[in-house]
């Protein structure tokens, strides 16, 4: 089972966390830990073995082909292709498309520069000039670009053209979502602000998509050349064509000679019929008042062997290079994914995290006696819930209590309904105080930071009360202050009762709140209910 990702296999990862969304949606956390486990335990686990711990990349790739089998099995009638395969198709279609273009693009220019009609030689500065000298050009500035930037160490993202194309491409997302506004309900707003979050959350992989578009303008210029020296050969073969140079310079026929022999240097040593001699360089001058009788066909002729090999060596050759350093660049982009981003860490904690069964099979008529399911745990029935957050990776971790419900017999009931997730205590810090600032009321998460680093932060709210701007501009300084590797998971209660404040939340609430924080554009920020209904 092969562990390359390719960008197919992100299209279909996100794909089915679209399908997972909307069953967490219908069905709550529990259907989706549920599901994963299992396919853990029955498909993954063993194919494992016991060699240390999972490296996340290679237990993701696992479980998307898993899941591709399961979706070909379900849709075997209808036969409706992923999203991958499709981008797979297409990709190819596009490459194919693009070397045809460059093929007769090449073909074409050639073709139309070698028209001769037998009374004026086919220049070799205009042939030489447009179909070498140009390439060369482009191809130094490229090389000049690309090695300033890695001297100088810069990122993708400090690139002009990166940060052009990123900012026209956003402004052009608002343009049309500020004209669709006026048309579209609430909800529809609430949506399309959570897919240009989504983009944002997403921004790091647009490398992928850099390294695509730069192999496939490379292909292109493979077709060119290609089509440039077809079309030249072709003539050659087929048709009397005559070569000659002419200037206004009055150079000497020792400097041309000199220039020649220097571009042909790289193929001298091994096609010396491609280099032209002194005596074949001056027999095919031509000066436009004598016109071309006293010119020899040995010398007009001799010219053909040259600019193919130029075309070769200073054309085709770096595209070919450029070409390979695409593909390779590529790969090495999707060998550097980060797989701690929320959706792949929240996959891998729901199949690696054992499972609570708290249905209670009751085996032989005893009502008593309970049943784990394979790779469940027993527990106290008091602590028989289903998972709410993540368990946080080593470190301390802190609860953001609002200051409404921070007091001392709701305090306890949320630190141990928490405790029975983590087996730890967190450090409980009030926030949306009245009078303190953000920095303020923030001050302890960051004091200890050197001695004891955070692993999480959890900040609690209340889901019947809607998101409004202060809570977005809160949780972005949350974000500021912890640093942008940190998860941050927005715990959700629903409305507190005299009892209790730990009352199940709203589904229709737990929506517009992960819509809305979506929006944010955080790739490390949840949204999950503390208690469900």
């Amino acid at each position: 089972m092969s562990t390359v990702w390719t960008i197919a296999d992100l299209i279909d990862f996100h794909y089915f966390s679209r399908i997972d969304e909307e069953l967490r949606r219908t069905e709550g956390e529990a259907a989706l830990a549920e599901r994963d486990r299992m396919m853990y335990l029955a498909g993954i686990e063993p194919q494992l073995g016991k060699t240390g711990p999972v490296v996340p990349r290679i237990l993701v790739r696992k479980w998307l082909t898993m899941r591709r089998r399961q979706y070909r099995r379900e849709q075997a009638a209808e036969e409706t292709p992923l999203p991958g395969t499709v981008w797979k198709e297409l990709s190819g279609l596009c490459r194919c498309l693009v070397f045809l273009c460059g093929l007769c693009v090449g073909v074409g220019g050639a073709g139309s520069l070698l028209i001769y009609a037998g009374t004026t030689p086919l220049n070799v500065a205009v042939y030489f000039g447009l179909f070498v000298l140009l390439q060369m050009g482009i191809l130094t500035l490229q090389g000049v670009v690309f090695g300033y930037r890695r001297l100088r160490r810069l990122s993708m993202e400090t690139s002009v053209v990166y940060l052009f194309l990123g900012r026209m491409l956003m402004r052009g997302l608002d343009a049309i979502r500020r004209r669709l506004q006026p048309t579209l309900t609430g909800r529809q707003r609430l949506d399309l602000a959570a897919i240009s979050g989504g983009i944002h959350q997403r921004k790091e992989l647009a490398a992928l998509l850099i390294w695509p578009a730069f192999a496939l303008v490379q292909l292109g210029g493979v077709g060119f050349n290609l089509g440039v020296i077809g079309a030249t050969l072709a003539k050659v073969t087929f048709a009397d064509i005559a070569f000659a140079w002419q200037s206004s310079l009055q150079l000497s026929t020792e400097l041309v000679a000199g220039l020649v022999q220097w571009i042909a240097l790289p193929w001298s040593w091994w096609l010396p019929q491609a280099v032209l001699t002194p005596a074949q360089i001056q027999g095919s001058q031509m000066i436009l008042k004598e016109g071309i009788v006293h010119l020899q066909t040995v010398n007009l002729v001799a010219w053909w062997p040259f600019l193919c090999c130029a075309v070769l060596m200073y054309g085709l050759l770096p595209r070919c290079l450029l070409l390979i350093l695409g593909v390779t660049r590529q790969r090495r982009t999707l060998a550097q994914l980060n797989f701690a981003a929320l959706e792949f860490r929240s996959l891998v904690q729901r199949m690696t995290t054992p499972r609570i069964d708290t249905n209670g099979l009751r085996p032989e008529g005893q009502p008593g006696s309970a049943q784990t399911v394979p790779g469940s745990v027993a527990a106290d029935p008091a602590c028989l819930r289903s998972k709410a957050v993540p368990s946080p990776q080593e470190g301390r971790w802190a609860l953001l209590i609002p200051d409404e419900l921070d007091e001392d017999s709701q305090q306890a009931a949320l630190v141990a309904q928490l405790r029975a997730e983590f087996s730890a205590a967190p450090e409980c810090v009030r926030h949306s105080v009245p009078g303190m600032t953000d920095s303020e009321i923030l001050a302890p998460l960051t004091a200890a930071a050197d001695t004891a680093p955070l692993a999480d932060v959890l900040v609690l709210y209340e889901a019947w009360q809607p998101p409004l701007k202060e809570t977005e501009r809160f949780v972005c300084h949350v974000r500021e202050q912890v640093g942008s590797q940190i998860p941050i998971t927005i715990l959700l209660i629903g409305r507190p009762t005299s009892q209790t404040v730990l009352t199940p939340v709203d589904p229709e609430h737990l929506q517009i709140w992960s819509r809305k924080m979506r929006a944010l554009g955080d790739p490390h920020l949840s949204v999950r209910p503390l208690v469900r209904p």
